[in-house]
């Protein structure tokens, strides 16, 4: 059985542009299911701590050499610093899970972080 693809966006104009920009959308398709979310929500993962790992080796080797305790502070400041961007995606991520937006969601995260398919 094919089904159809009903969408209904809300649009928002942006103050004196006249750009719009998708806010929501409910498309009628099959059900996501949870590990497509996972496997999302891995791959978002990867990406920022691969960018993460490579700034970090860049940084320290302008540095020179580093105490223990100064790698371990620029570590810990730089993964937080990927938790703290992360947490709307992730938050996005897990909440569209049940809710029928979860294909556009996830869509649009694949787009905005171009993570392939």
């Amino acid at each position: 059985m094919r089904m159809g693809l009903g969408l209904a966006i809300r649009l928002l104009a942006l103050h004196r542009t006249g750009v719009l920009i998708v806010t929501s959308a409910e498309v009628d398709s099959p059900p996501v299911l949870d590990s497509e979310v996972s496997r999302m929500i891995v791959s978002l993962r990867e990406r920022f701590e691969g960018v993460r790992r490579d700034v970090m080796q860049r940084v320290c080797g302008r540095l020179g050499n580093l105490s223990s305790e100064q790698k371990n502070t620029i570590e810990s400041l730089t993964h937080n610093i990927i938790e703290k961007v992360l947490e709307g995606p992730m938050a996005m991520l897990k909440n569209a899970c049940p809710s029928d937006q979860t294909v556009f969601v996830l869509e649009t995260v694949r787009r905005i972080f171009n993570l392939g398919t």
